[in-house]
């Protein structure tokens, strides 16, 4: 029997995700991602040195003992991982958590429920910063939104838009901060010595309402370090993901559209959340 559009698609793509390029890429592309929010002081650990001698390749030192420490990405990771019979650093869970991939599709809810009021608060709680929700929280916020609930950086971050009240004087300044927190994607359309200029859609409110949408692309400047490979190579054309206003990674076209793609999902899940409930983590 010949196989339908949809399930060559499926082939294709789970052949893409098997071509790992390294042994430590999945530690390389969470190190990438993590890299500008540490280094702002918001997330994991004091060791943005550590991390940028590792992303120079001038460190062999291992980064799991700093990897381990970030209160919500490792958390994430390692619930990926153990939900899918594969280990927290691998390439396809790494990606799965910062850009999306099919693996999203292979987390039980079931897991996901049981992580966000459980590990994900316990982890958070250790740190001294707020997460997670109560059980019966997870349980109203899992009911509203179903299978739209995936364990993705980027659905980790815009849910937090639903908690804000609908006249919440300092909201401008919350739009702007996830908008940098989600991993974004942007076009190059020129390169400079430390920084780049990409087309890039911005996180906005629809009009008269607080439904979240991507605004038309726009040209922004964001920083990049061309001793992270492979922004040694870097030119116009190419795309890139964006996190805090610095490029992490140059994006593969199978990457792009993953990213697309569990972005817009994302938005859908916040804007069901943002129409019913107030509930966030």
């Amino acid at each position: 029997m010949a196989r339908s559009t949809q399930e060559c698609r499926t082939v294709e793509h789970v052949k893409q995700e098997e071509r790992v390029p390294a042994k430590d890429a999945g530690e390389l592309l969470h190190a990438k991602h993590a890299f500008p929010p540490n280094n702002l002081g918001y997330c994991g650990p004091d060791a943005r040195g550590k991390i940028l001698d590792y992303l120079h390749g001038s460190s062999a030192e291992s980064l799991l003992p700093f990897l381990t420490r970030f209160e919500a990405a490792y958390p994430f990771v390692k619930m990926i991982a153990k939900s899918t019979g594969m280990k927290p650093f691998d390439h396809r869970v790494t990606e799965a958590y910062w850009l999306g991939n099919s693996l999203l599709n292979q987390v039980p809810p079931s897991n996901f429920f049981e992580f966000t009021h459980k590990d994900l608060a316990l982890s958070r709680g250790m740190a001294g910063k707020k997460g997670g929700m109560g059980k019966e929280e997870a349980k109203l916020l899992f009911r509203k939104l179903g299978s739209l609930a995936k364990p993705h950086h980027t659905f980790y971050v815009l849910n937090m838009y639903a908690k804000a009240g609908e006249k919440s004087e300092s909201k401008e300044k919350l739009l702007q901060l996830l908008d940098s927190c989600r991993i974004s994607w942007g076009k190059v359309l020129e390169v400079k010595r430390d920084t780049l200029i990409v087309e890039r859609s911005s996180l906005v409110e629809m009009e008269d309402d607080r439904l979240l949408t991507l605004a038309p692309p726009k040209e922004k400047e964001v920083g990049y370090d061309p001793e992270i490979r492979p922004f040694n190579t870097i030119r116009r054309g190419d795309w890139v993901s964006l996190h805090w206003n610095f490029a992490s990674e140059k994006l593969t076209s199978f990457q792009l559209r993953n990213l697309k793609y569990f972005t817009a999902l994302d938005l859908k899940a916040t804007n069901r959340s943002v129409a019913t409930t107030s509930i966030s983590f």
